[in-house]
This record gives structure tokens, sequence and C-alpha cells, in this order.
């Protein structure tokens, strides 16, 4: 990389998408197994601009919190306290006897069938365990439309739903992180907030962490926006809210988390730098190398056709070029033209964040903004040209 495209490309695209009216807020960093390289934010943490971006700011990173709990269940598998391959009602009996949603009648009852198996923990790593979102399962959205299944949106419990498929036999991303939570829970002993706390959180050094984000820290955090109709507006969903620690009933495993692009560069460091970060051994090497390797053979993520458009549009996440699925991550097998190279980790969250982390570059990278629907098309052509100012030569 050149002195210009690390001390002012990334910098420019960033800009250029605030000073055109593209995005109010963007911010990134990237770094090496050593750390942070860079950061920087444009644009307004608030609504009305009156205060400046910066790198420090605190957002919610939605579904980039699964890769923190993929981390999770792998160090109780490696403490002996989970197997990735075991049926996870031996664990949970809640996962014996599901249903699988095979479709609807004529006259708009559901079809169920019995789940031949329980799903594993590996299957809900890597989202082939058929639990699925309604924004982008057009027969789960129908469900929850019908009363046969809670809402995700909601606040009702979500992880009764029936399954969409039987276990193993496709990808479809879902809500298989947030049982994977559940699962660590019971194995552990500890509520999800407390064991991210003592086991990744404090030994990687990560002080801007949170499900529940501290009153004191809440003038850090970032208004959520939405696109409608061509015009950016305050959300009326998501806003950022303070609350006291253990104040949460349920800890999602597949989401909620706060964070910072310093902090969450940490656990891609730790990526980097073969699980181990600040003398603390956070996984073997060995289960890192796990993570970047293909765990769903012939099966490949598809893309998310979005059910309700003003949560999601349709998203592909392997932008146009060959993926499989990790152990909690997204790989690009070929990596992306101009950008991150074979065999790069990624992954998102629901209000535009992104990251990669590429081993053979020994680079990570983060881009978020905090707007919806997920999939904005400027905030995914704003970190395209991230990624392509940061590799660029």
């Amino acid at each position: 990389m050149s002195t210009e495209s690390v001390e002012h490309r990334p910098k420019n695209v960033l800009d250029e998408a605030v000073n055109q009216g593209d995005l109010a807020f963007a911010v990134a960093a990237f770094g090496t197994s050593e750390g942070q390289s860079w950061a920087y934010a444009a644009g307004h943490r608030d609504a009305n601009k009156r205060h400046s971006a910066n790198p420090d700011n605190i957002v919610q990173i939605a579904s980039m919190t699964k890769l923190v709990t993929s981390i999770a269940a792998l160090q109780l598998v490696e403490r002996g306290l989970l197997a990735l391959d075991e049926p996870a009602d031996v664990y949970l009996a809640e996962l014996a006897k599901l249903r699988v949603l095979t479709g609807f009648d004529a006259s708009g009852k559901g079809q169920f069938e019995d789940a031949r198996r329980a799903p594993t923990a590996r299957e809900l790593i890597t989202h082939t365990a058929g639990f699925v979102y309604e924004m982008w399962n057009k027969n789960e959205q129908r469900a929850v439309a019908t009363g046969l299944a809670e809402s995700f949106l909601g606040e009702g419990n979500f992880l009764v739903n029936p399954l969409a498929f039987q276990p193993g036999t496709q990808w479809e991303y879902g809500t298989n992180t947030d049982w994977l939570g559940v699962l660590i829970e019971q194995c552990s002993g500890e509520r999800l907030a407390d064991y991210f706390e003592r086991n990744i959180f404090d030994p990687l050094g990560m002080t801007d962490t949170y499900f529940e984000l501290p009153e004191d820290k809440l003038d850090r955090s970032v208004a959520m926006m939405a696109r409608a109709e061509g015009q950016m507006v305050a959300s009326s969903f998501a806003q950022p809210v303070s609350r006291d620690r253990h104040s949460m009933p349920f800890y999602s495993g597949g989401g909620g988390l706060y964070s910072t692009v310093d902090d969450y560069g940490r656990v891609l460091q730790m990526l980097l730098r073969a699980g181990s970060v600040n003398g603390s051994q956070v996984l073997s090497a060995k289960t890192v190398d796990d993570m970047f390797q293909n765990h769903i053979g012939d099966l490949r993520p598809s893309t998310l056709v979005t059910q309700i458009p003003q949560v999601s549009n349709t998203a592909d996440l392997a932008f146009g070029a060959p993926a499989t699925f990790g152990l909690g991550l997204l790989i690009h097998p070929d990596g992306l033209p101009g950008g991150r190279r074979a065999n790069t980790g990624s992954w998102a969250g629901l209000f535009n964040t992104y990251y990669w982390v590429d081993r053979e570059s020994d680079l990570y990278g983060i881009f978020g903004t905090q707007i919806l629907p997920f999939y904005d098309s400027a905030a995914v052509s704003t970190l395209a040209r991230f990624e392509q100012a940061v590799y660029s030569d």
C-alpha cells in the first residue's frame, strides 16, 4: 500500500460519501496483526448534524455479534464442554422434536413435518441448521403474519419458531446463532454478556463493547437513519439507548452488541494473530485455521431475497463472487477483484456495518454507517471503494 492510499484515499472515500449526501455518517478502520493502522469518521453522529463524527463513536453492530458468539462457542469446544457434531438437544431439550414448516396448503394452513434430528452446533454456526429470518424467507414471513411464528422484529420469543428445512440440507441465514448463544449459556453456566466479557472482551482489551450501553457512553453513540423514498430521515426503529448492566432478560447471540471500530478490530486482529493478542490465547491456532475452511460442503451461501423492504434490500454478501461458509464467517475462496485476497472471511450487520479479515494479506477492514434498510446501495458502494482504496498500490 502506498502512502497516498494509506493516508488519503480511504479518507476521501468516506468524505465523498458524506459530502455528496449519500450517507449521513461513515466510520472505517483497517489494521494488521500488529493492531489498528488507520481509522477515520465522516459526517455527524446525530440526525440534527450538531455533533461531528469521530472514530471512537459507538455503533450498533447487529449481526457482527455473530462472530463473537461463534468464537465463544469454539472456546467451549476447545475446553471439551461442547461438541460441534453432537445433536444439540443433548445440551438443550428445547431443540428436541422440532417441526419443519414445508409450506401452506390452498386454504392457507401451515404444512409441517417432524425434524429428523436436532441440529448440531456446527450447523448453528454455519447457518445450515434450518432457523431462518422472516426478512428473507417467504414462508417464515407468512408464518409470522398468520401467527404460526413469532416476529424476529417484535417482542415475542422467536426462538420457538419452526425450522425452514431439515438440518444440514441447505444453507440459509437465520436465527441459528441466537440458539448458539443459548447453547453457550447452558454449557458455560454464565449469561452470554458475562461470558463474552470474561473470555473475549477483557482478554482483548475491548472497553467499549456491550449489550447494555452504559449511560455515560450514550453521547458517543450514533443516530439510526432510514432511507425512505430516496431521502435520509431519522429512523423510528433501533435508536441507541442506554441500559443498566444485567437489565436485559435475553442476550441475543445473533445480534445486539454496541462496539467501536477499535474494539471490533481487536477481534479481527486476534484472528490474524492465530488466536493470541496481548499474551492472551483466545483461541488455538488450529481452531482459527478451522474457522477459515469450508464447513458446508457443496452447499453455498445464497442471496438474501427481501420479504420486508423497509428492513432489508435484497442482499448478496458474497458481492457476486464465489463463496462458502466457515465457522462463523463467509469465506471468499478466490477473494474479490481489487480487494480481499483468497480465503478472506467476512460478514455484516443489519444497520450496514461490514468487516473482512484477510489472513493472506495480514489485513483486516471495517466499514460502517447506521442506516436502514440493510444492504443500502450507498453503503455497499462506499464499502467497495474503501476496500479497493486500502488495497491500492
